[in-house]
């Protein structure tokens, strides 16, 4: 449709308007316009080493931008990704750099950064623990800039991973690490336990049944295998019903709970004073009696009996080995524990006996029984002795006494370690010792060994870490006079307070070293974090978590992180097994298992699983006032790892309190 002559002038001014307005339009958009988001990103699944699941994390970065790397400078934001809660897997390490960064210096913020131009890849591993397929969800966070201005973006993703036998994968990675050492501890005791007098004197004793009305070696293996399968049978049968306390609530039990760690220390005190020489433990004789007259049966049944017999016999022996594995097995809250402790405790103690039935003649290289086992017997008096104190430090904290300070559970041990010392010199000797008429090298290097312990142990009086046994030792109450830093003269230990004031459920046994402040409870930790304007740290532990404190003992120490914590987070400790009776108002029900939590512990240990996916301990957290993580919560980790967890969600919760203002250069 054309203009008439008549309007020709004034529809060509329109038309020449508009197209000026096209023109203007186009180029401002041009000036100002900046692509969606400056990074594009991609998320694929690819498989890890052992089961292990790679998600594998590529960003196509804009021209002339370039995005921050993962490491928290105190400037920029650094890239992080961070996972939405699911029962279906849980993050395994860091999230980490697959492509090398450059480094240059950041006008914008005047210090040397580390930055990506064109593309970047990453690497978060995870572990799954289930069978089927699932959903993995969650938000990459980077900060990316171009010289003139910078852009603080989100990207959220959602990845469906095929299943790929998951619950296997995360057995064998437990397996491993953690349970692999401790099935390995249970074979040690278990070897132990066959140099006891209990036991050691029956090895001839039983392989001379073994042999006994047979000249046939077929028979004699096939009776040695039953009584070795048997005896390893038994004792993993009592780690199957120990394993029967799987729950949350019955670990949480054995561990903290006053009847089983009273048990514990009383039978640890027995036994020492029963090795001691003091007095014998017997069990009913009419038990013993039984089983020995059923293994005087005939045939391969025989050999059965045999183990029961002996499993009876040496239990007086055997006991506090049995009991210290399944009471730490206990403490972990994984079922498979004591199964595979117990398994491991019986293989090693049947291992000598039927050895010993494949090749008899080997018993004539055996060293005779006498006064060294009695030697062996006290050993393990001193050391059931120094670690009965354990169980009686936890049922005191049961009721909130502090029964056995740092200084007396050191001096208790020390004083063992010198009279171990003094034994082995044969300067202290027990009923059943004979004189010592000279001493053996082997005698001298045990005593040089037992004194050196003792001195290494002084320290410790005076507020030494002693990271070797941070984890059994009570934790320093106040600054240590060893301390090479200079400590905040405000960061009392007065129990009871936060940074704000007054922190509900304190308690002067539930103290943090290196003279932190923290609250324990959530909402009002949050309220003072509000007023400071800081992030949260979660911090959930027990009371008898060793690795909790080796963590605070050797990790919390180190400088950089203790001024972070000091001055730059509200730290919330929480004792998930804290049993102060919640007001009714209080309690929750769960959604795990539909039990109501009526005490402060369970109540927190039910929020960790749901909110996070994870029921082991030590675990952290950095939060926001809305209590959603700032970054991925790590265990435990080495001082580098914590500083890069606390540097991370430090700075996302900044970048996310304050309105982003673009950095322009003039």
């Amino acid at each position: 449709m054309g203009c008439s002559t008549q309007e020709s002038k004034p529809c060509d001014m329109r038309k020449i308007a508009a197209l000026v307005l096209f023109f203007c339009t186009v180029f401002v958009f041009s000036l100002f316009a900046q692509p969606a988001a400056p990074a594009t990103w991609s998320v694929k699944q690819q498989p890890g080493k052992g089961g292990e699941i790679e998600l594998l994390f590529t960003a196509t970065i804009a021209p002339n931008w370039y995005m921050y790397s993962t490491e928290a400078t105190g400037g920029p934001i650094p890239t992080s990704v961070s996972f939405a809660a699911s029962n279906d897997f849980v993050v395994d390490g860091i999230f980490t750099e697959l492509t090398p960064s450059e480094s240059k210096l950041d006008e914008a913020f005047g210090i040397m950064v580390k930055v990506f131009h064109n593309t970047a890849s990453f690497v978060q591993k995870i572990i799954p623990l289930t069978d089927k397929n699932f959903t993995v969800r969650g938000t990459i966070t980077y900060q990316s800039c171009d010289g003139a201005s910078c852009t603080f973006d989100e990207e959220d993703f959602e990845l469906h991973i095929a299943g790929v036998g998951g619950a296997s994968a995360a057995s064998k990675k437990s397996a491993s690490g953690g349970l692999w050492a401790f099935f390995f501890i249970a074979l040690a005791a278990g070897l132990g336990a066959v140099l006891t007098p209990c036991v050691f004197p029956m090895i001839p004793m039983t392989v001379s049944f073994f042999i006994s009305g047979s000249q046939n070696k077929r028979t004699v293996i096939t009776r040695g295998l039953i009584f070795g399968i048997s005896v390893t049978l038994i004792y993993t049968l009592i780690g199957v019903l120990a394993a029967v306390f799987k729950s949350v609530d019955a670990t949480d039990t054995i561990s903290s709970h006053w009847i089983p760690n009273l048990i514990f220390a009383v039978v640890f005190l027995a036994f020492a004073l029963s090795f001691f020489g003091a007095f014998e433990i017997v069990l009913p004789s009419g038990l013993a009696n039984k089983a020995d007259q059923k293994a005087e049966s005939s045939g391969y049944l025989g050999a059965f009996f045999v183990a029961v017999a002996l499993v009876i016999v040496s239990f007086s022996c055997t006991g506090p080995f049995v009991g210290a594995i399944l009471v730490e097995s206990m403490r972990t809250g994984l079922g498979i524990k004591p199964i595979l402790g117990m398994f491991g405790f019986g293989l090693a103690l049947a291992f000598p006996f039927t050895l010993f039935a494949f090749s008899p003649s080997l018993m004539k290289k055996l060293p005779k029984s006498g006064g060294w086992l009695n030697m062996v017997k006290v050993v393990f008096a001193f050391v059931l002795l120094a670690f009965s104190l354990d169980y009686i430090s936890a049922f005191g904290q049961y009721f909130g006494w502090n029964l056995i300070s740092r200084e007396v559970f050191i001096g208790v041990w020390m004083v063992c370690a010198v009279m171990l010392g003094a034994y082995f010199l044969g300067r202290l000797r027990f009923s059943h010792d004979s004189e010592v008429q000279f001493v053996s090298v082997p005698r001298l290097l045990l005593a040089i060994a037992s004194f050196t312990f003792a001195l290494y142990l002084l320290p410790g009086l005076f507020g030494a870490p002693l990271t070797t046994f941070s984890g059994i030792i009570p934790d320093p109450k106040g600054p240590s006079v060893f301390a090479a830093r200079s400590h905040d003269e405000n960061a009392t230990t007065a129990y009871g307070m936060g940074l704000c004031g007054h922190a509900k459920y304190g308690h002067p046994t539930r103290q943090l070293p290196h003279g932190l402040l923290a609250y324990h409870d959530i909402p009002q930790a949050i309220e003072c974090a509000r007023q400071l304007n800081k992030p949260v740290l979660l911090s959930f532990k027990f009371d008898n978590c060793s690795v909790c404190k080796k963590m605070e003992a050797t990790v919390w120490s180190d400088d950089r992180v203790l001024e972070i914590l000091r001055n730059k987070v509200v730290i919330v400790t929480i004792y998930v097994d804290d049993n102060t009776e919640l007001p009714k108002d209080e309690w929750v029900k769960s959604t795990l298992d539909g039990k109501v939590k009526k005490t402060l512990g369970r109540k927190m240990r039910d929020y960790q699983v749901t909110h996070f996916n994870v029921a082991a301990q030590p675990f952290y957290v950095l939060i926001g006032f809305d209590e959603q993580p700032l970054t991925t919560p790590v265990g435990e980790s080495s001082v580098d790892e914590f500083l890069k967890f606390l540097n991370s969600g430090i700075d996302k919760f900044h970048a996310k309190q304050s309105a982003f203002t673009p950095q322009i250069k003039i």
